[in-house]
């Protein structure tokens, strides 16, 4: 190192002798290292600067991009929400209540039980669920050939359970549920897997040695009476329990002492 320093102080000698002025020193080296290293230093603080002006800018954009993604969530709930309050669903009626069974349910109206007078061949073989508030078209006051539709009534006279509600009226209910289907099944207390229960209750229909056929419906196990119901006969329309017959179904498993359950089921 004492060698390499010596001949650089020659080399720059060398070099005096022949200008006028200093082109090194025996510090010249070191010199512009210094100052190699202070420009470097000093773009290394611009970098560090751009980089935290970066990260500020990314924390900014971050949160705007949170905040967005907080507002689509926000957006997506409500239609969401209205979605499951809109046409996509389904509805069943409950037979025997005027309320709708379960809180995420919606009731589109109540009204009383209806149909076609059991001693009647012809007419409709369906139960209606006619509203508590019609609106009635005026416009068609007679004709020659009509159908009569009467309100329901229990026909649940000297049975082990509900008796106290032979006579009086049949309410029910139009219910709205955000699923894909409903479906009611006979002879059964529960539903079956991956379906929900929305409600059970009792297989009714119209007195089987009536005249007027009508349908099976699933009344609620704890029914009601209709608002403003007495137990005034009527001797109209009716919905009473349905038995099986051995013989023509296996007993067991089914009983011809135990009337029929059923449930409405739903599915997504």
């Amino acid at each position: 190192m004492a060698f390499i320093s010596v001949m650089l102080m020659v080399l720059c000698l060398v070099v005096l002798s022949e200008t006028t002025e200093p082109l090194c020193s025996p510090f010249n080296y070191e010199e512009k290292l210094l100052e190699k290293m202070v420009r470097n230093e000093f773009k290394m603080e611009q970098a560090l600067k751009r980089i935290d002006d970066f990260e500020v800018l990314l924390l900014r954009t971050n949160r705007k991009i949170q905040g967005a993604i907080g507002t689509l969530k926000e957006i997506e709930a409500r239609l969401d929400s209205k979605l499951s309050m809109s046409s996509i669903g389904a509805t069943y009626i409950r037979w025997g209540r005027s309320s709708c069974p379960h809180s995420n349910n919606s009731l589109v109206y109540h009204g009383f039980a209806a149909g076609t007078h059991y001693s009647s061949s012809g007419g409709a073989a369906d139960y209606q669920c006619l509203p508590v508030e019609p609106e009635l078209e005026t416009v068609v006051t007679r004709a020659d050939y009509i159908s009569n539709i009467y309100q329901s009534e229990y026909l649940t006279h000297g049975a082990t359970g509900l008796s106290s509600l032979a006579n009086h009226e049949v309410p029910c209910a139009v219910c709205f549920t955000n699923v894909s289907s409903t479906i009611m099944i006979p002879a059964r207390k529960t539903c079956y897997i991956g379906w929900k229960l929305e409600y059970r209750g009792f297989l009714m229909t119209e007195r089987d040695n009536h005249a007027n056929n009508k349908q099976y419906v699933c009344v609620d196990k704890e029914p009601e009476a209709a608002p403003g119901s007495n137990a005034a006969y009527t001797n109209s329309v009716w919905l009473g329990f349905v038995f099986p017959t051995c013989g023509t179904l296996k007993c067991p498993p089914y009983n011809s002492a135990s009337a029929l359950a059923c449930v409405v089921c739903s599915k997504l």
